[in-house]
């Protein structure tokens, strides 16, 4: 698969600023817990610091009414000379009650001797029918230094006593004051709705068992709240605040959270994929500027100048190509007409090749019928000579020794002369084609002499032109090669014919060569001989050297060119 340069920059510009968006992603995940955790805590620490302030709120609120209303005249009067019927009926004629009712739920009002004591009620809430001296008792009891909470009857109470004085600012009494806590559901409401955390349900304690109850109607199971208790030291040791809170808040918010990463996920991606798009454009098109400019500079085979662009390392990189370009532009016409040159070499030697290679066999056929006719004339009349010289010795000459002697001498002689013949051109080639030819091969018998074994694959082939006699010389090479320097235990010839062309392969099982180091160390010369004849007939030539020698000539022919053997 080919891509394209705009294609990969975009992926390597998209893959760098996923990788930045991932990593961020990931750290602010990870630390999405503790912040939410933090977060909880702080909400709930803000929750407590509201309802505190809260009910410090409405407990100075309902200090300031109590402490004006034990400064009326209805109070002293009520402690000197009154009666709870009068003290009562002062109070709603005053008005003062129907003003106080919202914020107290009951007083308690006596002298100083405690010989008149008076318990007033709200008529909205049930605090108990307990005497003036019960409550008052259970008041003492719970008594700390500002407002006390304390048990009367069924009922839990919070209030505060202040001091009634006459015009001398004698003690005259005291009056209690106060409110219910429990099955105060609106007030406890009043508290929780300051809380800056959701609050799921609300308690307030006393001695650890529950007085009031808050409950929001807010469909939450009972195992998904956890519980957070508020103590309210300024009210007594014994009262508390629980609030329940939805433990899977900071799930739920994680959730939020991981919508929210998402969402800034898939943004980042588009912008990342946008920016990618972007620079990957920009360079692509600086790249296919620089590519035209080479192209251009190429083809015109001129002086270029490289038109500056906005990246600074394309302007140099086309700068440099500009230098080198003209350089090449410069040997261009000196390379050529060295071309030209080489070229023609190699055809002048081609041609010296070519026309060696002919004159050659023509010097050996010339050669051999001069010792045909010249030589083997002579040493027929040599022979014919010494046995006419036979029949005249007498037999007991010692001459016939020597005239014998004479005789095996010419047979020698001859038969060294008909094989230099052979060598140099074989008359069967001319008789019998050259499938016979390679047969009577004197490298082939000398072969077969020393042990070599020779398997001969051949077939009557039609060659055009003088294509025999070069393929019977490279057989000939190629096995007096294998004779000399192979080491071989068997060798052999194959001489087939294709449809197309004709396949000589020779190849023996010997000591091969190191094809890296060429053919000249491997009866090189020889070798380099069947080469040459090769590119003379216009053959393919392939010598493997790996496990032994191997050579193969292919020899393309066209019938047309072809002659009958």
């Amino acid at each position: 698969m080919v891509l394209r340069f705009r294609t990969l920059i975009f992926f390597l510009f998209l893959i760098i600023l996923s990788g930045f968006l991932a990593i961020f992603s990931l750290n602010f995940f990870s630390a999405a817990e503790s912040i939410l955790r933090e977060e909880a805590k702080t909400s709930m620490q803000q929750s407590a610091a509201a309802i505190q302030r809260e009910l410090e709120a409405q407990l100075r609120l309902l200090d300031q009414e109590l402490a004006a209303l034990a400064m009326t005249d209805v109070m002293r009067e009520a402690v000197t000379t009154g009666s709870a019927l009068q003290l009562q009926r002062s109070i709603e004629g005053s008005g003062l009650h129907g003003a106080e009712i919202k914020s107290h739920h009951f007083l308690v009002v006596s002298s100083f001797n405690y010989e008149r004591c008076y318990v007033l009620k709200s008529r909205l809430l049930e605090i108990g029918s307990g005497s003036c001296e019960q409550i008052y008792r259970a008041y003492s009891q719970a008594l700390t230094e500002g407002w006390s909470s304390f048990r009367s009857g069924t009922h839990v109470l919070l209030g505060k006593d202040y001091l009634i004085t006459d015009t001398d600012n004698r003690v005259v009494g005291r009056v209690i004051g106060g409110i219910k806590l429990s099955d105060n559901r609106l007030f406890l409401s009043q508290l929780v709705n300051r809380s800056a955390a959701q609050i799921h349900g609300a308690q307030l304690l006393f001695d650890g068992v529950a007085i009031s109850q808050y409950d929001p109607n807010q469909a939450v199971s009972t195992n998904q709240l956890t519980s957070h208790m508020l103590s309210l030291p300024n009210l007594g040791s014994s009262l508390g605040l629980q609030l329940d809170v939805n433990a899977d808040q900071i799930g739920v918010l994680g959730k939020q959270m991981l919508r929210l990463i998402a969402g800034g996920v898939l943004v980042g991606l588009l912008v990342s994929a946008f920016i990618a798009l972007i620079l990957s454009g920009a360079l692509d098109k600086q790249l296919q500027k620089l590519l035209r400019h080479v192209r251009d500079t190429v083809d015109s085979s001129s002086k270029g100048e490289w038109n500056a662009g906005t990246i600074a390392e394309f302007n140099h990189l086309g700068k440099e190509i500009d230098t080198m370009v003209q350089a090449l532009t410069s040997h261009r016409s000196e390379l050529h007409v060295a071309n030209e040159r080489l070229e023609q070499a190699l055809r002048e030697k081609r041609a010296i090749l070519h026309q060696l290679i002919h004159s050659q066999e023509q010097e050996r056929n010339h050669l051999a019928h001069e010792l045909h006719d010249e030589l083997g004339q002579l040493l027929t009349a040599v022979r014919v000579e010494t046995v006419l010289l036979e029949y005249d010795v007498d037999a007991k000459d010692k001459a016939l020794e020597h005239i014998d002697k004479i005789k095996h001498l010419v047979a020698d002689m001859y038969e060294t002369v008909y094989d230099r013949i052979m060598a140099l051109r074989p008359a069967e080639l001319d008789d019998m084609g050259l499938s016979e030819s390679i047969r009577q091969i004197a490298a082939l018998k000398s072969l077969q002499q020393t042990g070599v074994e020779v398997f001969l694959d051949i077939e009557d082939v039609v060659l055009p032109g003088d294509a025999d006699i070069h393929l019977y010389r490279i057989i000939q090479e190629a096995l007096t090669n294998v004779l000399k320097h192979a080491h071989a235990s068997c060798t052999n010839v194959v001489l087939k014919q294709e449809e197309t062309h004709v396949l000589l392969r020779i190849c023996d099982d010997g000591a091969g060569f190191d094809e890296s180091k060429g053919i000249e160390q491997f009866g090189g010369f020889g070798l380099l001989g069947i080469k040459e004849r090769c590119e003379y007939m216009g053959a393919e030539l392939k010598i493997s050297g790996d496990h032994g020698v191997c050579i193969e000539v292919s020899l393309a022919i066209r019938h047309e060119e072809c002659l009958e053997p």
